[in-house]
């Protein structure tokens, strides 16, 4: 079991290099537990985290470079500098939906999931694009990706703190859940029936994209409720998994020019 399986599901967690850092202290979505610096960092950089926690009323440990790497687990990522915060934008899937009730259920409601999508750094570029269309939620299943991690942190560049996070046991049992509150699901995928941009997304819809390499497992697209694709010009056959989360998050949003449509 990897360090981040043991945490796996946990607000907890320890977020590295200077530039994710200094993101969690300005976010409200995140409570700063306490910072981390390793003894071989410069004395200017020690002495900046030190007024940065003085400041931020945070308290400071200066540790050893070998206390660092158990830390944080990425010695190569996390400049010698950490912070364990606590996430406050992570909810049960549940509870989204009990929200969705009385007067909130007259507004659109507009959610991403990722079916097996394991890389760290495309996690986080979606959770970009997520944040940046102002998507209620990202689907977070407990297994089939990695949970919230300090690389997931570096490449989302602090949206992830912002982001709502609808955490569920499994993708299949977060699409059923969604569905049974009156979602359609969408699939992304190459042999989809329709373009993403034919018609408008529903009142409530989910979009789902599929792993890097797979695409979408069998047992979701059999849930789903409809396939749809992303047309292509010349021989490309596919986008980064990242980037077509982006288009995604951006027609759901209804922030595409309708000359983008067809």
């Amino acid at each position: 079991m990897s360090k981040n399986d043991a945490h796996r599901g946990e607000t907890e967690i320890v977020v590295f290099g200077r530039h994710p850092v200094e993101e969690a202290i300005r976010s409200e979505g995140v409570e700063v537990l306490h910072l981390a610096i390793a003894k071989g960092r410069s004395s200017s950089d020690r002495k900046a985290f030190r007024r940065l926690a003085h400041e931020n009323d945070l308290l400071l440990d200066e540790i050893s470079r070998s206390e660092m790497d158990r830390l944080t687990d990425a010695p190569r990522h996390d400049q010698g500098m950490a912070a364990v915060v606590r996430l406050r934008r992570v909810i049960e899937l549940d509870a989204y939906l009990a929200s969705l009730s009385g007067p909130a259920a007259r507004h659109p409601a507009r959610v991403i999931g990722l079916d097996g999508v394991t890389n760290s750094q495309n996690v986080g570029m979606v959770v970009r694009s997520i944040v940046g269309a102002g998507i209620d939620g990202l689907l977070w299943p407990l297994v089939g990706q990695p949970w919230i991690n300090g690389l997931v942190v570096r490449a989302a560049s602090g949206a992830i703190f912002e982001c709502p996070i609808l955490r569920c046991s499994s993708i299949e049992a977060g699409i059923a859940a969604l569905q049974g509150a009156g979602f359609t699901a969408f699939g992304l995928a190459a042999d989809g029936e329709s373009s993403l941009f034919a018609s408008p997304p529903p009142h409530r819809s989910v979009y789902i994209l599929g792993g890097e390499s797979a695409g979408l497992s069998s047992n979701v697209r059999g849930q789903l409720d409809r396939l749809v694709h992303i047309p292509m010009e010349g021989r490309l056959e596919s986008l980064n998994v990242a980037v077509a989360a982006g288009l995604v998050a951006f027609h759901a949003a209804g922030l595409l020019s309708p000359k983008f449509e067809g």
